[in-house]
């Protein structure tokens, strides 16, 4: 199996995009949509959509074609609900993936194992359908699941990711303390952003704060002191 992911202002460009570019009639694409995109507003910027191209081997002659699974329909409970996505997900694009969940009071991990599971890393470690399946998720499920949050992880990705954050949060901090002047890191997660701030919370001459709203928004390293906030300040959610 292969996979390609294209984006575009909405799903149907997206799509439109990848028929161009892979030579193939727009009906004859499956895909799975990882992020239908926003169209922003009140100052937010707006987001593409981003859908997953699969394209495999001609079926044996006599085999039984792919089920395209849709999503649950309705009210569910969240955690079930969970569940269902990913498995409709993993059915729709033809991955050997399911979901096991672990809870704590403070959150709610849904971890992917099977066979398929590097697909949501893919082949540059960047997490870009790991990442675009969570937001699904956490526009599906998380204000059901609030005040826990929803993380979405599969093996080795979140130790390489949260490794990377800290290494950076701590260059920035290194920065701040050489020339005073404040850094803001890209968009994040409130999860990612939580890493930065536990990060950062004992460096000397920095502190660390959230600014923006939705999914624009970041964590600004600064230098701490008398009229700034307390090193290590708190995120204040999304």
């Amino acid at each position: 199996m292969k996979d390609r992911v294209f984006s575009g202002a909405d799903v149907e460009e997206a799509v439109a995009m990848a028929a161009a570019s892979l030579g193939l009639p727009r009906a004859g694409l499956r895909y799975v949509v990882l992020d239908p995109g926003e169209a922003g507003g009140r100052g937010l910027k707006p987001t593409p959509a981003r859908i997953a191209v699969l394209l495999e081997e001609p079926h044996r002659r006599g085999a039984a074609p792919p089920r395209e699974p849709a999503p649950p329909a309705g009210p569910v409970e969240p955690r079930a609900g969970l569940r269902a996505t990913i498995r409709a997900v993993a059915e729709a694009g033809g991955l050997e993936v399911e979901a096991e969940i672990e809870e704590t009071d403070a959150a709610v991990v849904v971890r992917l194992q099977g066979a398929d599971a590097a697909f949501f890393v893919g082949e540059d470690g960047r997490g870009d359908a790991l990442r675009a399946t969570e937001h699904l998720l956490q526009r599906l499920y998380g204000a059901a699941l609030h005040p826990q949050s929803l993380r979405l992880t599969c093996p080795g990705f979140r130790e390489r990711r949260d490794e990377a954050l800290a290494e950076e949060a701590r260059r920035l901090a290194a920065a701040v303390r050489e020339d005073g002047q404040p850094r803001t890191m890209d968009p994040l997660n409130s999860y990612e952003r939580r890493i930065v701030h536990v990060a950062l919370q004992d460096e000397p001459g920095v502190t660390t704060y959230s600014v923006g709203e939705g999914p624009d928004r970041r964590v600004t390293v600064a230098p701490s002191g008398p009229a700034g906030p307390e090193p290590g300040a708190r995120d204040d959610g999304e």
